[in-house]
């Protein structure tokens, strides 16, 4: 772009660049800080263009000093790649193959997970492990998000716990390296006096379920008002990196999403959420579920 690049074939890589942010939103941009805002590379007659794509990337910048284990799914690079499973793209085929370019990065960061459910049952949770690592790859933080597990609990639902142990017992596997792991549950008030249920025995119950969990410290929230309750409906996956939420996942149906035989779940489907229903789910988070007072509380390294 210093020199080999016309104006008006900068302008156009660069609007590959700024349309690419704006259309895939599960696009994690992973690179050296120093390189994107180094000064010396503006330079030539495009050099306005390359500030300006600079200033683009570095807004949409995770640095990678903060991730472990980086593996790159897309490298945009004029070189060959020698990693067979990294897809490069280079400035000739921006300029003249977009299109395929463009279904090429959409296949690539698909939206959400459906069950193939022609797969064999091992064939299946291994799919379904492989695309909740990717989710959790990237994340220094993680809320496992499900109103329903005390209602299961307080029920004793036994083939629906079996299930959620089993689907926790994965979380647990997959997200041994996430520094901050957070648990959020709600009881209806109404259904534990009409069971006659007890405050204390529902929470020992509950401190049996996260036993998984005692290695992490986790803080476990059960939010009892009506505005949290809602606000937690959806089952889902809220993840952040370096306190910046980067993607909302929603679970259809629960997090039980392994059997009570160990198995897939069939029928299930992981959904990332677009910015526009993230950013209202975050404001109705901290207004209805950060500032609602907890019905229990406790932290995992409680746990005997």
């Amino acid at each position: 772009m210093q020199k080999n690049l016309g104006y008006n074939e900068a302008k156009s890589v660069l609007n590959f660049f700024d349309e690419l942010f704006i259309w895939r939103e599960n696009l994690l941009y992973i690179d050296n800080r120093k390189i994107i805002s180094n000064s010396e590379l503006i330079i030539g007659p495009n050099n306005s263009i390359i500030k300006e794509l600079q200033q683009l990337l570095a807004n949409n910048i995770k640095p990678h000093e903060k991730l472990n284990n980086v593996e790159v799914d897309i490298l945009f690079t004029n070189e060959v790649s020698k990693n067979s499973k990294t897809t490069v793209i280079s400035i000739e085929e921006i300029l003249n193959k977009r299109s395929d370019i463009a279904k090429k990065i959409k296949k690539l960061t698909p939206s959400n997970w459906l069950p193939n459910n022609s797969l064999p049952e091992k064939q299946l949770k291994k799919d379904l492990s492989s695309t909740l690592k990717r989710i959790f790859k990237y994340s220094d933080k993680i809320y496992f998000v499900d109103a329903f597990i005390p209602d299961h609990c307080v029920n004793n639902h036994y083939e629906n716990i079996r299930s959620y142990r089993n689907s926790f017992k994965l979380f647990a596997d997959l997200a041994s390296n996430i520094k901050n792991v957070e648990f959020f549950n709600g009881v209806r008030i109404d259904q534990l006096n009409k069971k006659n249920v007890d405050k204390s025995k529902l929470e020992e119950t509950l401190k049996k379920f996260y036993g998984n969990f005692k290695s992490f410290k986790s803080p476990v929230f059960v939010k009892s008002e009506s505005k949290a309750y809602k606000t937690m409906y959806e089952r889902m996956f809220v993840t952040f990196l370096d306190e910046e939420n980067i993607g909302i996942f929603t679970v259809e149906r629960g997090l039980n999403i392994i059997n009570g035989d160990n198995e897939t779940t069939k029928g299930r489907k992981i959904t990332k959420e677009d910015t526009q229903w993230t950013e209202a789910k975050l404001n109705a988070w901290t207004e209805n579920v950060e500032k609602s007072e907890n019905f229990i509380f406790f932290n995992t390294s409680e746990i005997n």
